[in-house]
C-alpha cells in the first residue's frame, strides 16, 4: 500500500515519559475505520525519555512519524507538529486518548474552514475504579450524546480537536499563556479568539474518544487539580477579561463588590462564602467518606462530590486573585 505524500488528516500527539500510554493511544489509532493511506500520525517527544525504540517495535499500518524537541511544553509541541504537517486538517489528541474506530471518519466528514470539530468523551472506568470514578462516569453516561450539538468555544480541548490547517495558522496556533510549558487555558484562550474571529464548534456523536484521566481517580486528586486550574487562571482572564462572563465555574466566586453588585448576586456570593467556609467543607469531605462506605450509588454523594470541587475551584481561584493583588510570582 501506498502512503501519498500528503495524508488528509495529521494525527498530533505530545508526549513526555509515558511510553506505555504513549502506546494505548496509537493502538487505538490502528484500529480506525478511517482509511490508513489518508491519515498519519506525528509524534512529538517534549524532551522526556526517547521514545523511537519502543514504538519501532511495533509495526503500524498507518505512516508514523516520531519528532523530538527540548522540552518547552504541550503548546509548542503541537504548535512544532504543526509545521511539519501538509494535511488539510490537523487531528489534536493527547498520549492518554483512546479513540473509538470511528472517530477520523466522523471528524473527517465533519470538519470544514471555519467549522471546528470535537468528539463525544466516553466515561472513563479503569479497572478497580473507586466509588468516585464510578459515580463520575455515572454522571458522564447520562450526557453522552446521540445527535451533532454547536457547543460554545468553552468546550474547546487541546486533547480532542479537529481543524483546518489554514485555520489553525490563521488563528495564531496554541498559546502558552504562563509560559510555563504545561499550556493550561490555552485550549479557552484559542477557542475564544477562534469563536472571536467567527469560527464555530461543533461536537460530534460518532466520533467517540475517553480521556485516560489519572486525576479522576479519587476525589482528593479532583480537588487538587481543581484548585491548581483555578488558582492560575488570572493570566488567562487578564489577558481576555471579558471570557470570565463565559465561565460557568467562576459564577459567584470574585469577591463582593459592594458598588455594582445587585442585592440578588450579593446574597449568592454570601451564600458561596458560607457554604465553601473552612468548616463546611470539612463537614462535608467527612460526610463524603461515611457515603461512600454506607450509600455509595446514592444522588446526594454525587451532589456532595460536585459542590466539594466548585468549593476547590473556589479556593483555587480566591488565592489566585490574592496572589496577583499582592504581586506573588
Amino acid at each position: 500500500m501506498t502512503t501519498p505524500t500528503h495524508p488528509s488528516i495529521s494525527v498530533i500527539i505530545p508526549t513526555f515519559n509515558r511510553k506505555q500510554s504513549l502506546l494505548c493511544t496509537l493502538e487505538s489509532l490502528r484500529h480506525q475505520t478511517y482509511p490508513v493511506e489518508k491519515f498519519e500520525g506525528i509524534v512529538v517527544n517534549d524532551g522526556g525519555d526517547d521514545v523511537s525504540h519502543h514504538i519501532a517495535d511495533t509495526n503500524f499500518p498507518f505512516r508514523l512519524r516520531l519528532c523530538r524537541q527540548t522540552n518547552q511544553g504541550a503548546a509548542a509541541a503541537r504548535n512544532y507538529a504543526a509545521r511539519q504537517s501538509a494535511a488539510e486538517v490537523l487531528v489534536f489528541i493527547d498520549d492518554d486518548i483512546t479513540l473509538e474506530p470511528g472517530y477520523l471518519a466522523a471528524v473527517a466528514q465533519k470538519t470544514a474552514p471555519g467549522v471546528l470539530t470535537m468528539g463525544s468523551w466516553l466515561p472513563f472506568i479503569p479497572p478497580g475504579a473507586s466509588v468516585f470514578t464510578r459515580t463520575v462516569a455515572r454522571s458522564a453516561m447520562q450526557i453522552v450524546q446521540t445527535d451533532d450539538q454547536d457547543v460554545p468555544f468553552t468546550e474547546c480541548t487541546s486533547n480532542n480537536l479537529a481543524i483546518c490547517r489554514t485555520d489553525f495558522f490563521q488563528l495564531g496556533m496554541w498559546q502558552d499563556l504562563l509560559g510555563d510549558g504545561p499550556s493550561l487555558w490555552a485550549d479557552l484562550a484559542f477557542g475564544y479568539v477562534a469563536w472571536k474571529s467567527g469560527r464555530c464548534f461543533r461536537r460530534i456523536a460518532d466520533a467517540r474518544l475517553t480521556h485516560r484521566d489519572t486525576h479522576v481517580v479519587s476525589l482528593s486528586s479532583a480537588t487538587r487539580r481543581a484548585y491548581h486550574v483555578a488558582n492560575i487562571s488570572q493570566p488567562l482572564l487578564h489577558q481576555y477579561p471579558e471570557i470570565r462572563g463565559h465561565l460557568s465555574m467562576f459564577r459567584n466566586k470574585a469577591p463582593i463588590n459592594w458598588r455594582q453588585d445587585s442585592l440578588r448576586l450579593v446574597v449568592r456570593k454570601l451564600c458561596c462564602q458560607i457554604g465553601w467556609s473552612s468548616p463546611a467543607m470539612l463537614l462535608m469531605e467527612h460526610s463524603v467518606s461515611r457515603l461512600e462506605r454506607l450509600a455509595p450509588e446514592t444522588q446526594l454523594l454525587n451532589l456532595l462530590y460536585r459542590w466539594i470541587i466548585s468549593g476547590y475551584i473556589y479556593r483555587g481561584y480566591r488565592d489566585g486573585l490574592r496572589e496577583i493583588r499582592q504581586g506573588t510570582p
